[in-house]
């Protein structure tokens, strides 16, 4: 009997620790791990969160840039972090759907080793061209490339990167032939195009938005259901009903696996507060994106089937990174 009572009394204490643990959550500093250097999109997005959700939760929250591996890195660090609600990930689908379909042997499994807690953005690419390209519109653009099958250059930030894998259904749709032309990173890709050297590419909103206002580039379709408010005179793939060119990335913050429910709703119901305010709202979307918060479950099922998407077409290009 004393073994039972004293069972019960451990049982007890557990529950009520839990409890108390969840309500008094937080209680000291939280770390957000961005896994690419300071300046980039992800992490000037991450900074205006950390920022308001430190005023919302009433604790200090901190960026921690853990760049490298092609955002890979930073990862790992996070999906191997204590999982008390301390340290959170503000990722991209790049690095958690688009680099497992083409990498299989990462140190990290993005469904089984991390919880996503909320989306925080979204943003398209968008197909834009040398300004002295001969083309106004995807159907000009079309028309060249059949007219000179293997010549048409689309430059990306790498291979297997998501902007090299969302020309393969460009040209399966269009029955084309360009050449993709792999960069070391968004500014060389950038500055070749800029410069006239490559012909065309799938650029994130963000990174090309100052040089299509300026006409140096020329936009021909965003990779969106709808028109964007940044860029309203360009038009969409959805609009033009080619839904094989819908692609939207995103920003979004999970958590270690583990990590107790409660806590994670309660990061949920703070991100969500934080992205319904019209200054973050304009902020990000000066920056070049949208704020979409979402739940869990929409977070976590926009996560599997983006994985399965471009594992698919990682599996029947052939596009892989040993």
């Amino acid at each position: 009997m004393p073994i039972l009572r004293l069972l019960l009394q451990i049982v007890l204490s557990f529950a009520l620790w839990s409890g108390a643990s969840a309500e008094t959550y937080p209680s000291h500093p939280i770390k957000i791990i961005v896994p690419y250097p300071p300046g980039g999109n992800t992490d000037l997005v991450g900074r205006m969160f950390a920022q308001r959700l430190g005023e919302i939760l009433k604790v200090s929250v901190v960026i921690d840039n853990r760049g490298g591996g092609g955002g890979t890195i930073g990862v790992d660090a996070a999906a191997r972090a204590e999982p008390d609600g301390y340290t959170l990930l503000h990722a991209t689908n790049s690095e958690l759907a688009v680099v497992p379909a083409v990498q299989p042997n990462l140190p990290y499994d993005p469904i089984k080793n991390l919880i996503a807690i909320s989306t925080t953005c979204e943003f398209p690419f968008v197909l834009v061209t040398r300004k002295d390209l001969p083309v106004q519109s995807v159907q000009d653009l079309v028309a060249l490339a059949r007219q000179k099958p293997g010549t048409l250059t689309f430059a990306s930030v790498g291979v297997g990167s998501a902007n090299h894998l969302v020309i393969e259904p460009f040209k399966a749709l269009f029955h084309v032939d360009v050449v993709h032309v792999p960069y070391k990173g968004g500014g060389p890709a950038a500055n070749d195009l800029l410069g006239g050297h490559v012909d065309a590419s799938f650029a994130t909103l963000s990174s090309i938005l100052p040089q299509v206002r300026s006409g140096d580039l020329r936009a021909l379709l965003v990779t969106s259901k709808s028109r964007v408010p940044q860029l309203p005179e360009v038009p969409s793939a959805g609009e033009l009903g080619l839904s094989d060119l819908i692609v939207n990335n995103w920003n979004a913050f999970l958590v270690p696996a583990g990590t107790p429910a409660a806590v994670v709703d309660r990061l949920r119901d703070a991100i969500v507060e934080a992205g319904n305010e019209p200054t973050m709202i304009a902020s990000v979307r000066q920056a070049g994106a949208d704020i979409s918060t979402s739940t869990p479950d929409a977070a976590s099922a926009l996560l599997v089937a983006d994985l399965a998407r471009w594992t698919r077409i990682a599996k029947n290009t052939g596009i892989k990174i040993e």
